[in-house]
């Protein structure tokens, strides 16, 4: 056989950052004693089986650490995009608790450029969260695998979840969490970002025009 090369076309991107351990075990005891007492008396949770939060976090002084360092992982995922753009903002920043025996069901995050999550707390049987394959026919036919799927032959990608991690991904990549099969509450904080002013800045054709026109006196 000659020689023969593979072209990974069109790659969907995932962000992992993992925080040193003296950055996060502060930080998410914090968190997590701060979401306990702002949260007072515990509700019931919603029809999805998880607690949420306000949505609006990144404007609450007790979480500018947690802010900061997404803001910093975008940035990040921003320039390995080579994203030309002036800044970028949370539209949503909110905290999630999943008891036990819950999980969160597949969605995406519309009307964003990208989405994160940060862990907090996992425990052994609810430490991962799943993407699955963004292209729409890739399952027609999936033929059994030698060995085990690949990027190639899969669907569906599960990404370990641990304290101190943080996944950036495409907002429009469907994801979800399998059920909580430990014993205490799994808990991460989410995060939407979109680019302020993207009608006015951003999303003018990208083509330059052959033919100018003359407008018309008066």
């Amino acid at each position: 056989m000659p020689d023969a090369q593979v072209h990974n076309i069109f790659p969907t991107p995932l962000w992992v950052v993992d925080f040193a351990p003296e950055i996060h075990q502060p930080l998410n005891e914090r968190l997590r004693t701060t979401l306990y007492d702002m949260m007072g008396a515990r509700p019931e949770a919603g029809t999805a089986g998880t607690l949420q939060t306000d949505n609006d976090l990144q404007t609450y002084d007790e979480f500018t650490d947690i802010v900061a360092l997404a803001a910093q992982s975008v940035q990040a995922a921003i320039d390995h995009l080579q994203v030309e753009c002036e800044n970028f903002e949370f539209t949503g920043f909110w905290a999630n608790i999943n008891p036990p025996g819950e999980a969160a069901t597949p969605h995406a995050h519309p009307n964003n450029f990208l989405a994160g999550v940060y862990y907090v707390q996992t425990d052994p049987g609810a430490d991962s969260i799943y993407f699955t394959d963004p292209r729409p026919q890739a399952g027609v036919i999936s033929p059994p695998v030698t060995e085990e799927d690949n990027i190639y032959s899969g669907n569906e990608v599960s990404v370990p979840a641990k304290p101190g991690r943080m996944v950036v991904f495409p907002a429009w990549l469907v994801h979800g969490v399998p059920a909580n099969r430990s014993t205490r509450d799994r808990i991460s904080m989410s995060f939407n970002v979109m680019f302020p002013h993207f009608t006015e800045n951003m999303s003018q054709p990208k083509w330059q025009p052959s033919v100018r026109l003359k407008r018309a006196a008066g």
